[in-house]
Parts: structure tokens; sequence; C-alpha cells
């Protein structure tokens, strides 16, 4: 039986290969394979969202991910005027895209 975690519980992905079980439901990927994170929600259908660290991200998946990031925050801030961009706070101008991902229960460990 696996453990029970809660929100905001650390956890760590297992690292093991991708069957083609998981290509059927979508849970696991070989490029999830030992990501940390927290976990961000606890589904009843033993299925955990996981927002995870971006360090712990591969290379190409990282790179990819700061791409979008900075496309997305592109196309937020340039339609802006000056002055409606002035008024954001830095935490407001500090757009960050989180990485989360949906995987069962069943394979993660706390971290």
């Amino acid at each position: 039986m696996a453990a029970k975690f809660t929100e905001g519980d650390r956890v760590r992905i297992a690292d093991r290969e991708a069957t083609a079980e998981d290509a059927k439901s979508g849970l696991f990927h070989n490029h999830f394979r030992g990501l940390t994170g927290v976990i961000q929600k606890v589904y009843a259908t033993n299925e955990v969202a996981i927002n995870v660290d971006q360090t712990t991200l591969a290379e190409p998946v990282a790179t990819r991910h700061l791409e979008m990031q900075e496309q997305m925050k592109s196309k937020w801030l340039d339609p802006m005027s000056d002055d409606a961009r002035n008024r954001l706070t830095p935490k407001e101008r500090d757009f960050k895209l989180h990485y989360t991902v949906l995987v069962s229960v069943n394979d993660i460990k706390p971290a």
C-alpha cells in the first residue's frame, strides 16, 4: 500500500522506465524520472499534482520551460503601456511559470 501524502509534502518521483501502461494513463514519462517537488494537490483517484523544483529538470526540458516562460511574460507585458507596466509590483513583473506534473501516488516517495 502506498504511503499517505498530503499537500505541501516534498516528494521525489520514481527513477524507473516508463511502460506501455504509463503511455495509456499519461501518468508517467521518462523525463519525470527522479524529479523532486512539492505536492500541490492530492486527488481521490490516487493521483497527485506535483509542483516540480525547476532545478531538477533535465537541461533540454529546463531550457524549453524557460523559453515558454519568457514568451508568456512578453505576451503579457508587451501590450501594456509604460504607465501600466510601471504600476506593477516587482513580484508582478517577475513572471514565473510553474512546472507541474500529474503522477500516480505509487510513483512517489518522500524526498
